[in-house]
């Protein structure tokens, strides 16, 4: 039977719904180091009849990771993401999100006020609605807005050359930096970048950016006007 497209994410969505990261999926099945797992995730590699026999014992969907088919009718949630491709683009989205923390620290999760997905231009055109109410932009004020005028003008060459210059794949940067705020002035926020290739549309590898941010503690607001 051929192999449907996209099993690498179907079998991603398996294990962390199941068991929360990557770490934990491969203690249940015996897997010595999760790093094996990468080629899968991935897409680069189709699993075997070792490791397809421990997903099936581990109670996983064979048949919907491998060809997208399931063995039960699919109802509620799991049926509007499969039929709207808009629910399944985030879906997508939140998974790489979640693996980028799991890379981080596969303990706990990273508390943040508000997040964006910034495409290989570094323009905000994913998600960006947290981003605004952070910010306090009307729904879809941000949408197509490049990442670093929303930066101070004194600190967008150190942001430009510290973040997106030659950022291996999964790197995290964190940093505080001064952010242009609807209301005409700037707010200190500390935030973090996690750079990632991904696949694009047309199967070519491009960057992708996934940014989190959250105002300090008793931030004090930069009552400078903008120019």
């Amino acid at each position: 039977m051929k192999i449907y497209k996209d099993f690498n994410y179907r079998l991603r969505e398996y294990i962390l719904k199941k068991h929360g990261s990557i770490s934990a999926f491969c203690r249940a099945i015996g897997i010595k180091y999760p790093a094996q797992m990468a080629p899968y995730l991935k897409g680069k590699s189709i699993p075997g009849k070792k490791l397809l026999e421990q997903l099936e014992k581990d109670g996983a969907d064979i048949d919907w990771i491998m060809h997208g088919k399931r063995n039960k009718v699919i109802s509620g949630l799991g049926t509007h993401l499969m039929t709207s491709s808009y629910k399944l683009e985030m879906e997508l989205i939140m998974r790489r999100l979640h693996l980028l923390y799991q890379q981080l620290d596969e303990t706990h999760s990273v508390p943040f006020d508000a997040y964006a997905v910034l495409n290989c231009n570094l323009v905000l055109d994913e998600f960006t609605s947290s981003f605004e109410k952070f910010l306090g932009y009307n729904n879809k004020g941000l949408w197509g807005t490049h990442f670093l005028d929303l930066i101070h003008p004194n600190e967008r060459a150190y942001v430009h050359n510290y973040v997106f210059i030659d950022t291996e794949e999964n790197a995290r940067c964190e940093l505080s930096s001064r952010f242009k705020h609807a209301n005409n002035h700037y707010i200190e926020v500390e935030w973090s970048a996690y750079g990632n290739n991904i696949i694009n549309k047309n199967r070519e590898e491009q960057k992708e950016y996934i940014i989190v941010a959250r105002k300090i503690d008793n931030t004090s607001i930069n009552q400078q006007s903008i120019n």
